[in-house]
This record gives structure tokens, sequence and C-alpha cells, in this order.
């Protein structure tokens, strides 16, 4: 106790005369024995290290590439899904967990076709607009949740999933205001036209 006192004590009466100099050692560095020793070769496998699994992660990133203007993100594995999104042609997707019926889960939990996907970005000019990646036509006859989206989006109209004649009637009417091909059938544009 009495060691800590004193200590005290020496270290207040150093501080009010402020003739304290400390000297501290001086790092001296030998760099010929550190470029002979194992540590200039740990720090030097730690970047090799670095820099392969660098390379690893940007040659696993996949990346949309189609011939279209961007690749549909659906809400589960298969054209009968929904679209939700629709990432632009050459941009790099979120990684991809597994594929599933043709198509790739991705990270955020949703699914785009697994044909338009590459290991390099895409920047061929677009040949036909829209999305792809399982664009789909419905007809008189389809069934589905595709067809209750249209069914919702058209309004006014029971919602059954059965693209029925009640339905034609409605698409034929939407493509005339809309000055699209009025055949009933909902393609590509009719569906942009819709929002679906």
């Amino acid at each position: 106790m009495e060691y800590l006192a004193y200590s005290q004590m020496f270290i207040a009466q150093e501080e009010a005369s402020e003739n304290t100099k400390y000297h501290l050692p001086q790092p001296q560095f030998n760099w010929k024995k550190l470029l002979k020793s194992s540590a200039w070769l740990a720090l030097a496998g730690v970047g090799v290290l670095f820099a392969a699994v660098t390379q690893i992660q940007m040659s696993s990133a996949a990346y949309v590439k189609t011939n279209g203007s961007c690749l549909r993100v659906r809400s589960g594995p298969s054209t009968n899904y929904s679209y939700v999104d629709c990432v632009p042609n050459g941009a790099t997707l979120p990684a991809i967990e597994r594929y599933e019926n043709g198509f790739a889960r991705l990270s955020t939990g949703r699914y785009v076709f697994a044909r338009w996907i590459g290991d390099r970005p895409n920047n061929r000019p677009v040949t036909r607009p829209g999305g792809v990646g399982g664009s789909v036509i419905l007809t008189p006859g389809s069934r589905g949740q595709l067809v209750r989206d249209l069914q919702t989006a058209l309004g006014n109209l029971r919602i059954d999933g059965i693209y029925g004649q009640e339905t034609v009637s409605r698409v034929r009417s939407f493509q005339q205001s809309k000055g699209l091909l009025v055949d009933g059938v909902v393609g590509p544009e009719t569906r942009t036209a819709l929002g679906i």
C-alpha cells in the first residue's frame, strides 16, 4: 500500500514540475531479417488467399443474359406464377440457392428462368421488346393464377381462373380501347398495358 501511495505522489510531483522526460523505446526494423522471417511469408500468404477469394466471388457471380430487355423475376418456380420484377439485361443477380423445375431460386426467395442466366454480363443489343423468362400468352381455355390476375386487372369480372367467353369479350374491349390488336388473346403487349 505504501508503494502505491509513494508512486502516486511521485507522479503528481513530476506532472507539477513538468520536467518529466519519458524515454520510450524506438522500434527499429531490420528489413533483411523481416524478409527472411516466417511472418513475412504468412503476410504474403494472406494476401494471396484474399486475392483468390475475391476472384472466386467474381467468377461465381450470375448475370442476366437474355435476348430481351430484362429477365422476369417470379414468385414461384413456374410460368404459372406471376412476375414481380424484371431485372435488366447484363445486371448481376442475387446469389442462387438452388435450381428447381428449370428455374433458379435466388437468395431473395424469388425465381428466374435458369436458361437466361450467364456467368458474364451480356451487352448484346436488345432484339425484342419486353421481358423474357417465360412469356405467357393467355388464350381462351387457359386456366390458373395468371388468368385470375388478368380478371382482377380487367375489373368488374367474375374471378374464377378460367379464360372463358366473358373474359375474351372483356379482353377484346380493353385491346380496342388501348389501340392494340383486337384478338382476345393476352400476349406481351396486352399484359404490359394491363400491368400484369
